[in-house]
């Protein structure tokens, strides 16, 4: 097999046309195996502006997977627009067909690897500090997204981004094909997310999502960075931290209030989650403005 035939598109065609050095992204970066996702990724350089970009297509013309992506260029398109200086959200730079009718969309491509990649099976004490500026981190680019009224949905350690330069947390959120957009969901476009067993809110997809259902995801995602995945196999977050005797008590509080399976028992917001984060971060190592 050529690498052109490994590559399971035609070059010559866009968006793969004005690209070099086109390659299929590892299951190391996508977190999958190709047979089992509903897109397939490719990375390239743009041969006019040499910057890196990211190839998002749909593994299969199917109307599903068309509408995932759909939704996804859409929201990214409204981001992009009202938050043209973020740092957080990829950037939309192309969108399209393919011949065969699969739909794509081209973004300048993040450095970073996903979270879950820097989570251990078990617990890391260790990680304690940098758990949670990281985490304060994304309580911050969502607060950024929700004030757009948009919600992830799907928020989980292989939808966000990490790496540490100079000694601070870098973040982006990517994977937006579950994302709930009030201003054109709630004026009655299809929606019909795919969720994450064990990070997705409990209360999608039957209820319409809020912040709060974001809000329950971090908390999970932010109990895995301390806990491990252990927890996932055989449990749901609010057990799994009601459970945990490692915990610090005024940490487990916060997270016990994050993932209350009861939305309406959580904090009211993910702003509201992140100050006594800050604050329980200021009591274990203090004399820094978070």
């Amino acid at each position: 097999m050529t690498p052109r035939e490994s590559l399971d598109v035609d070059t010559a065609s866009p968006p793969f046309d004005g690209l070099s050095s086109i390659q299929r992204l590892t299951s190391a970066r996508s977190g999958h195996h190709s047979e089992h996702v509903r897109h397939h990724l490719y990375v390239g350089r743009d041969k006019r502006t040499r910057a890196n970009l990211l190839i998002k297509l749909a593994s299969k013309p199917g109307l599903i997977y068309q509408q995932n992506l759909a939704n996804e260029i859409a929201t990214l398109t409204t981001v992009n627009r009202e938050l043209p200086e973020s740092r957080y959200f990829p950037v939309v730079v192309d969108q399209g067909k393919l011949r065969d009718g699969r739909i794509y969309m081209v973004s300048y491509l993040f450095d970073e690897f996903p979270l879950a990649t820097s989570i251990a099976a078990e617990p890391t004490p260790a990680r304690t500090v940098a758990n949670l500026r990281a985490a304060i981190e994304v309580a911050d680019a969502l607060t950024e997204l929700h004030r757009l009224e948009i919600v992830h949905v799907d928020l989980n350690p292989m939808n966000i981004l990490y790496r540490v330069q100079k000694g601070r947390p870098v973040i982006r959120i990517v994977d937006f094909e579950s994302s709930y957009e009030r201003a054109r969901h709630g004026a009655g476009e299809f929606y019909n997310p795919s969720t994450t067993p064990q990070f997705s809110a409990p209360e999608i997809p039957e209820s319409t999502p809020d912040g709060r259902s974001d809000l329950f995801s971090l908390g999970a995602v932010l109990y895995t960075m301390f806990a491990g995945y252990e927890w996932t196999w055989s449990n749901e977050a609010s057990a799994a931290v009601q459970a945990d005797r490692d915990l610090d008590p005024d940490l487990k509080a916060i997270l016990l209030r994050a993932v209350d399976r009861d939305r309406d028992k959580r904090f009211g917001s993910v702003q509201e989650f992140r100050d006594p984060l800050a604050g329980y971060l200021e009591q274990i190592w203090p004399g820094r403005a978070w």
